[in-house]
């Protein structure tokens, strides 16, 4: 009986467990890689948010000062003389 066949199965199953290593780890950096893309997403999601929310204070301040401004100008007109 001769040992061929098994050495070929333990060499295919050699093979097979190095691709199956091989694999894992480029599924391993991809699941990295994703996670990090999701971290960078929702970071710049909150900056985003973050910017929105100061842009419409900016905004409020800008409406409130110009109402302020027509006020002004209403009572100095108010006051020029005649």
């Amino acid at each position: 009986m001769s040992t061929e066949p098994v050495t070929d199965y333990e060499a295919l199953v050699a093979d097979l467990r190095q691709e199956i290593a091989r694999v894992q780890g480029e599924l391993d950096a991809a699941t990295k890689q994703g996670v990090r893309a999701a971290e960078y997403g929702l970071a710049v999601l909150e900056e985003k948010n973050q910017l929105q929310l100061h842009c419409e204070s900016l905004e409020s301040l800008y409406d409130t000062t110009k109402h302020e401004l027509e006020c002004t100008k209403n009572v100095s007109i108010g006051f020029a003389p005649h």
